[in-house]
């Protein structure tokens, strides 16, 4: 059955990249990639499963204890840490699925010990964040109370709040302070992590043993200076078939609440992607698409279903047409950059909200 809409992901362009980053990071830092919300909308499993037999990449990182264990199902073998607060349950099974668990308060470490299970733990430290992690001056109790555990700490890791900014005084303030924490702590066999996408471009003496990736991994700035942007593959289209034409008089109305008034004959087609399969509402009579290599506008309300798109100047649109939402089409492209600049949001929050709904094809499987 032909798919109404879909999300194409390109596994080797994913692989390419981190090719490069490894060429940016060099011999003596590996890759933790960040798969969170799915891979950044990518698939969870399947770039986890393109990934996880390169030699740059150490392992994997995840916001959550069922996304651990997600990858753990899927037969993803390689290290896989959970960088948010430890689960209140379950961490007998996380801990029997070898998954390292981070530490970021006294509570934490309290939670984790309880289980009576020598896990593994990453130890986080609030360099200026200031959201999870220890003060630098509770690092040596912590410590301590590490050593008195069943847990075993093989890495301590903090989280850049400016590194994509113009100015990076603040993350180099950061970077000063997570190296007084690194003093603080036995360095033998533990891990340092701290580089995020922008942070492991910009910021060379950041990058330690690990460097964690996120946005940049699939292709996608995270707001640092375009300049600055290193030469990284675009990973996604989101594809749709145009579902109707329609024909307009002067005088017309589109959609709910009347929001786009037709004042010359036209012709408008209904694509059949909308809010409920992610894309924005805000991109109402702002968004623009491909039919053809050639942009078409978004006119009227972004529905919870469907868009519907101006082509009154366009070669003749016909349903079944394909029409690219992001990704390139011909000599045309539609960038998550762009569609997030005007939605009034950032890159990240493109992909990742695109919804169950819009299946997954992949490409470039074979390493």
């Amino acid at each position: 059955m032909m798919q109404q809409a879909r999300v194409e992901v390109d596994l080797q362009a994913i692989r390419r990249n981190v090719a490069a980053l490894k060429a940016i990071v060099g011999p003596d830092t590996q890759i933790a990639s960040v798969v969170k919300a799915n891979a950044y909308g990518h698939g969870l499993a399947q770039v986890a499963g393109a990934l996880q037999h390169l030699p740059a990449v150490w392992g994997f990182a995840v916001a959550r204890g069922e996304e651990a264990l997600d990858l753990r199902e899927e037969g993803i073998g390689k290290p896989v840490v959970v960088l948010g607060p430890p689960p209140t349950e379950g961490i007998p099974e996380l801990a029997a699925a070898n998954v390292t668990l981070s530490i970021g308060s006294e509570d934490d470490l309290r939670t984790v010990a309880a289980a009576g299970l020598q896990t593994d733990v990453h130890l986080k430290v609030n360099t200026g964040m200031c959201r999870m992690g220890v003060e630098v001056g509770e690092v040596p109790r912590i410590g301590e109370l590490l050593r008195e555990s069943p847990l075993r700490l093989t890495g301590v890791y903090s989280h850049f709040a400016t590194a994509e900014a113009e100015d990076l005084a603040f993350a180099r303030e950061q970077l000063a302070v997570f190296r007084r924490a690194l003093g603080l702590l036995p360095q033998e066999g533990v891990l340092r992590h701290l580089a995020n996408s922008a942070g492991l471009v910009r910021l060379p003496d950041a990058r330690f043993d690990l460097a964690r990736p996120g946005a940049i991994l699939y292709g996608l700035n995270p707001g640092m200076p375009e300049a600055e942007m290193p030469a990284m593959e675009p990973a996604l289209r989101l594809v749709a078939r145009v579902a109707e034409v329609k024909r307009l008089r002067p005088g017309c109305t589109v959609g709910y609440g009347r929001r786009h008034r037709v004042e010359r004959e036209s012709t408008i087609a209904l694509v059949p992607v909308g809010y409920a399969d992610g894309y924005p509402r805000t991109l109402s009579g702002v968004g623009e698409l491909l039919i053809g290599g050639r942009r078409a506008r978004v006119v009227g309300a972004v529905n919870m279903d469907s868009i519907t798109v101006d082509v009154t100047d366009l070669p003749a649109v016909r349903p079944g047409d394909e029409a690219v939402l992001i990704g390139q089409q011909g000599d045309g492209r539609v960038t998550v950059e762009e569609l997030a600049e005007r939605a009034g949001t950032i890159p990240h929050d493109i992909p990742t909200r695109l919804g169950p709904r819009l299946p997954r094809v992949y490409g470039g499987g074979e390493p």
